[in-house]
């Protein structure tokens, strides 16, 4: 029986299909929503909580931030057995879409360091399409504003895709606009070495975020509409994946 590594879990103890999330705490907001929510030990700061959704076993594990982490997360889980990933969280946006649309990779473009380790290209990674119509209408289903495309995956935060201050805004505006020449929808920091290292490893991918920032007006969404965002998130995950 495998057990993982860094995740410290059983082979036995996961679902075959797994939601990806940074922030710990939304385990366990997305556990109310598990029928018979079972937590498995935290190891390494790696929360997991596992149940059903549907009639569907679920497994959800927090990654924190960024590709390095949540590679190695995916990575352990296929090896585990897992068939299905889904990356949720929120990401930077660029119009048509708007703050609190939900917007799910068709591709993604990798300027990580992690991605080149699986696969080194220079062309958009493909999601899964199957599982991206699922996810779309999933949202559509539920009354939301989603859009399909092309992700953009970065390391650095605050050097190339938003600027804390004045030493990094000429290197955060040139990105932009090369990523507003290339058709880029959303940007984050893990999409594309998820779908690079699914696609080697030959399991499902996809990734669903809510559009919180206006990559080119850098705005932020409100609180508010964070929250209900976000709920609207787990919701649209689970009928999705499930």
């Amino acid at each position: 029986m495998k057990t993982a590594w860094y995740l410290g879990h059983r082979q036995d103890a996961v679902a075959k299909k797994a939601i990806l999330v940074g922030d710990p705490d939304r385990v366990d907001r997305l556990a109310k929503k598990l029928d018979n929510p079972r937590f498995l030990p935290v190891s390494r700061g790696l929360k997991t909580v596992v149940g059903d959704y549907g009639g569907y076993g679920v497994t959800v594990v927090s990654f924190g931030m960024g590709a390095p982490i949540a590679t190695i997360v995916l990575h352990e889980l296929a090896d585990l057995g897992v068939e299905k990933f889904l990356r949720i969280g929120t990401a930077m946006y660029f119009p048509p879409a708007q703050g609190g649309d939900f917007l799910v990779s068709e591709n993604a473009i990798g300027f990580d360091g992690t991605s080149p380790a699986y696969d080194k290209t220079d062309d958009p990674v493909p999601a899964d399409p199957a599982f991206v119509k699922q996810l779309a209408l999933a949202a559509e289903g539920l009354g939301q504003t989603v859009h399909t495309g092309l992700y953009a995956t970065f390391d650095a935060f605050y050097r190339d895709m938003f600027a804390l201050d004045e030493s990094s805004r000429d290197r955060v505006d040139a990105n932009r606009q090369m990523l507003a020449d290339r058709g880029v929808m959303a940007t984050d920091m893990e999409t594309s070495a998820l779908l690079t290292a699914a696609k080697v490893l030959g399991v499902s991918c996809a990734s669903l975020c809510l559009g919180t920032v206006d990559a080119i007006t850098q705005q932020k969404l409100g609180a508010e509409p964070l929250a209900a965002g976000e709920d609207m998130l787990f919701d649209i995950a689970l009928k999705g994946i499930a």
